[in-house]
């Protein structure tokens, strides 16, 4: 997708900024050639729905999963993409976990989880809602750095919307402790997500991260043909990743797989307080000036979406990369004003970028100096690496003298987080009403297999079944016929 282009007037525009005619034709500042815009919209593949920018496209009629066929450097920002690959990943396993706790422990109650759920004020990555629209729990998946500020300011106008829980998940993190993983992605820990993961935790007492899992182990066998000699390269694929959960338990962090048993607890925690939310509502007043971080909600939420790609962030300096490499390049920039650009050329020799700015003619261009430029280090290396392999694949003579023999693909055992029903995990989750039918573990052969109503819960939450006439511990008692 690309995010930037410049209209029939031959200025530069930002295709998240204003709405355009669908029939409108634009052209890419980088390559020259026709640009089709695409609206905001909604997204539905493989029964998941998901939410796509409004963009720009090389093809008007091709489907934005293939837009980077098209050879043009702009596929290569990574700056420009709303939402990463692995974000988008982590909210469709998040999401495929909240159906099968639901469907196992909460049958009865017709939940639904939904993508990019709307609330008044807020758009949520994925929503825990009821047949009547109302929303027990969020799900945010974080993968990349961003303030404990904006995250508070989330959480707030979720309980203004009687939303039980707000549960983050923290990319990034890893327990290797290899200086060479740091801050590399889900998969390395880069300061800012300990410290945010840290910040959750204090908070609200539990917290997520996502890390990255390998499902197989790959075994390469090659020949140099040269000499015919035989060696073996060995690595792990990355396929897939994992949710643990972090509690704060006596100021301990204590960590668990995230699973349908742990996640069915989250859930009836979340309903309990969008009960008392519902009974004693904590309102936030949205006008109030004297709170920064709840006074202006509905003006910064939107700056919220899409933060989530830290390589959106553009915190390098051009003065510190490597000048020889710019001169084959454009890039996505910003001016130490804060002004998004692009720079169209680069000046080696005078340390001068000439750089169209957002809202300015092609024609009005700037030279300004690489001091005062900064660009995303990870655009950088996307469209370095995709330069450099184009020279060398149009090198002449450049014939290979390493061969692939075969290679094998042993997979791993890793966790499966959807299990089976637990008596244990339904004990502590059931919501008993009067009316519904019972029975209890200790239940003697010949008690009635369909159960007995409960005729009255105590304030203990004891149950009392119609028959027996005594009361039954809350966490001993089977439910198996809601009353509804």
């Amino acid at each position: 997708m690309v995010r930037y282009a410049l209209n029939k007037n031959r200025i530069f525009v930002d295709a998240q900024l204003s709405l355009y005619d669908k029939d409108e034709i634009f052209t890419c500042i980088f390559c020259d050639r026709p640009l089709f815009y695409k609206k905001a919209h909604h997204k539905t593949r493989k029964e998941t729905s998901f939410w796509v920018c409004g963009h720009f496209s090389h093809n008007v009629n091709i489907e934005e999963v293939q837009e980077t066929e098209i050879d043009c450097i702009s596929n290569q920002f990574v700056s420009t993409r709303s939402e990463s690959a692995v974000h988008k990943y982590a909210k469709s396993r998040a999401e495929n976990i909240l159906n099968a706790t639901t469907q196992t422990y909460f049958k009865q109650d017709n939940f639904e989880s939904i993508q990019e759920y709307q609330y008044p004020g807020r758009r949520t990555d994925i929503a825990l809602v009821n047949k009547k629209g109302a929303g027990f729990l969020n799900y945010e998946i974080q993968t990349s750095p961003t303030s404990f500020n904006s995250i508070t300011t989330r959480v707030e106008k979720d309980k203004s919307n009687y939303v039980g829980a707000t549960i983050y998940a923290i990319g990034e993190i890893s327990r290797r402790g290899s200086a060479d993983e740091w801050g590399k992605g889900v998969g390395g820990l880069g300061a800012t997500q300990a410290v945010l993961l840290a910040s959750c935790l204090e908070a609200y007492g539990m917290a997520q991260d996502i890390q990255k899992l390998a499902t197989h182990h790959e075994i390469t066998y090659l020949e140099d043909t040269r000499t015919g000699f035989i060696y073996i390269e060995e690595k792990d694929i990355y396929g897939d990743i994992q949710f643990n959960q972090h509690k704060l338990i006596g100021r301990h962090n204590e960590i668990s797989d995230v699973t349908t048993d742990t996640t069915a607890e989250v859930i009836y925690q979340a309903i309990l307080e969008h009960e008392k939310l519902l009974k004693d509502p904590i309102i936030f007043d949205m006008g109030f000036s004297g709170n920064p971080s709840i006074s202006h909600v509905s003006d910064t939420v939107e700056g919220f979406d899409g933060d989530d790609d830290n390589t959106k962030r553009y915190e390098t300096p051009l003065a510190k990369l490597d000048l020889e490499l710019l001169q084959k390049l454009k890039l996505l920039c910003q001016t130490h004003q804060g002004h998004i650009g692009a720079a169209i050329e680069f000046d080696i020799d005078t340390h001068r970028a000439k750089v169209v700015l957002l809202g300015q003619s092609i024609e009005r261009y700037e030279w300004i100096d690489f001091k005062n430029l900064f660009i995303s280090e990870a655009d950088f290396i996307s469209t370095t690496s995709s330069c450099k392999k184009t020279e060398l694949e149009k090198e002449e003579g450049n014939t290979a003298c390493i061969k692939i023999i075969k290679t094998e693909r042993i997979p791993y055992n890793i966790l499966n987080p959807i299990q089976d029903w637990s008596q244990e995990t339904a004990s502590k989750v059931q919501r008993l009403k009067i009316g519904d039918r019972c029975t209890w573990m200790d239940a003697p052969n010949w008690w009635n297999r369909k159960g007995e109503e409960i005729n009255d819960i105590a304030q203990d939450g004891k149950v009392r079944l119609a028959y027996s006439g005594r009361y039954i511990p809350r966490e001993e008692v089977i439910l198996i016929e809601s009353a509804e």
